[in-house]
């Protein structure tokens, strides 16, 4: 696929050279398939094992710019939880659960903002201005609450500096897509004391996502989509639609981990996304599958 020929190619920050083996009709027919979402504004969630690849992430960053400079405008949020627990280590702290969740205190949060803003934001924005994309580190756009869980008794669990969304600047984001820029925005969130609050990157995508009234609210991650059978890759269900999903729930089909990635999707469907996407980050250019290919790797999900 010339994508995948593009990607080998890049050697610099400059001129790609011609792609060996590309035809005029297979990049007109291409540059066609994905102009049909010209406009149509897409909000990304990077995260998990893809961050871990440093070809995945390339893969990933590369469709982004080829997105971007086709028209289609692309919101990229992203966490990172691995680099936060290796940061952790390094600082002689242990990751604390409270009823699953990381218990974020002071010095976690300081890591975690560290890590999140001043480290791989501005690293994705870096890669993305050296393969010709403007793009604009924004950790500005989120405001939150403390996020409060019941426990056993049914009183609220204290998780520390942990949030939740409550708004998002949609006037900034807006403007910096008028601009043909990618906004990079952490899970991070401001709160009303106007300290940080550390907010789950799936969630905070899909805020992102019914915010804009996005296209597409696409959460690459670690996992092929959804399984009928977890251990049979090749039983992938490409197309459900939220009652179908609420069902393979309630039967135990999608359990475990799959269970908060299903639910940022019906978050982001119910604050107005038109579709929400579970994708494969570890494959490389899932991301531009889904505009070049009737068919691809994950699973999407409808009202």
């Amino acid at each position: 696929m010339f994508f995948s020929d593009i990607a080998q190619s890049v050697g610099s920050t400059s001129m790609l050279p011609p792609v060996p083996g590309l035809s005029s009709e297979s990049f007109a027919s291409a540059v066609m398939r994905i102009a049909r979402f010209r406009g149509q504004t897409v909000v990304v969630k990077l995260g998990g094992s893809a961050m871990e690849d440093p070809a995945a992430t390339h893969a990933c960053l590369l469709s982004v710019v080829t997105l971007n400079h086709l028209g289609i405008p692309v919101v990229l949020v992203h966490g990172g939880g691995k680099p936060i627990d290796r940061a952790m280590a390094e600082a002689g702290l242990t990751p604390r659960k409270v009823a699953g969740r990381r218990y974020t205190d002071d010095a976690t949060l300081a890591i975690v903002v560290r890590v999140l803003k001043d480290e791989i934001n501005l690293g994705i924005v870096a890669q993305l201005r050296d393969l010709g994309c403007n793009a604009v580190a924004d950790s500005g756009i989120l405001y939150g609450k403390r996020l409060q869980i019941p426990g056993p008794d049914n009183l609220p669990v204290d998780l520390g500096h942990v949030g939740k969304v409550t708004q998002v600047d949609r006037t900034a984001i807006t403007g910096l897509l008028r601009q043909n820029t990618v906004p990079v925005i952490p899970s991070l969130a401001h709160g009303k004391d106007g300290g940080w609050l550390n907010v789950n990157a799936d969630t905070a995508a899909s805020a992102v996502a019914g915010a804009l009234k996005a296209n597409k609210a696409i959460f690459l991650t670690d996992t092929p989509g959804v399984l009928r059978d977890r251990n049979n890759p090749a039983s992938l269900l490409a197309k459900l639609t939220e009652t179908e999903c609420r069902e393979l729930i309630a039967t135990g089909v999608i359990d475990g981990g799959m269970v908060p990635k299903v639910e940022a999707c019906f978050e982001a469907l119910e604050a107005g996304a038109n579709a929400a996407l579970i994708l494969d980050g570890r494959v490389r250019f899932s991301l531009l599958d889904v505009f070049l290919h009737d068919t691809f790797s994950g699973t999407e999900i409808t009202r």
